[in-house]
């Protein structure tokens, strides 16, 4: 019986880990910063180029 919780916590604690490694490596902090750069841009080209309605004369 023992076995078997081991076994359901295992996968709990090595995706933290893996979380925490990725984020302290290099390599994973520039993946990271690279997701906050385009979605800022992302964001930031929607509010300002958006289409605007012009009034249409009538």
């Amino acid at each position: 019986m023992e076995t078997e919780v081991a076994l359901t916590t295992v996968p709990a604690a090595s995706t933290s880990t893996v979380g925490g490694f990725l984020l302290a490596h290099p390599v994973g902090v520039a993946v990271v910063g690279g997701v906050l750069v385009a979605a800022t841009t992302y964001w930031l080209m929607n509010k300002f180029l958006k289409k605007k309605e012009e009034p249409t004369a009538a």
